[in-house]
């Protein structure tokens, strides 16, 4: 652990802001990240993990951003276009997966996704802010 200087310390006002001013695709990167992150830890993992071993060779997961999850591919069943959320794939291939999502990610291949869903935390964000202000000024003094 790093000895404490007071250089390390920032006020908790400044950390919010940069908190509420991540981008979708910032969250999908640290989403899958934090994936990574638990199924190298196995089962001593924390939090809630947006993967599952379905059987003994195979792992079923979706990357998601603001409880929202993301459309990874289209494909077509039966002369239909199927918006597929969650992918399997081996277990022993389960972390080349998420780079390769993570690639997809940084190239801007699900960019007009993130555009939808950042319009969304912001229309989430102005309706807290809202009821908030409301309820301060409802409030007696």
């Amino acid at each position: 652990m790093p000895k404490f200087n007071p250089a390390m310390l920032i006020p908790a006002v400044l950390v919010n802001e940069a908190s509420a001013k991540r981008s979708s695709k910032d969250i999908a990167l640290a989403a899958i990240n934090k994936m990574k992150e638990q199924f190298e830890a196995g089962l001593a993992s924390e939090g809630k993990r947006n993967f599952k071993h379905t059987d003994g060779e195979r792992v079923q997961f979706s990357i998601r951003v603001a409880n929202t999850a993301l459309v990874l591919e289209r494909v077509k069943v039966k002369d239909t276009e199927v918006e597929v959320r969650e992918m399997t794939c081996p277990t022993v291939a389960f972390l080349d997966a998420l780079s390769y999502y993570a690639d997809r990610i940084k190239a801007d291949e699900y960019s007009a996704q993130f555009a939808a869903l950042d319009g969304k935390k912001e229309q989430r964000t102005a309706k807290l802010r809202n009821t908030r202000a409301e309820k301060k000024a409802a409030k007696p003094a």
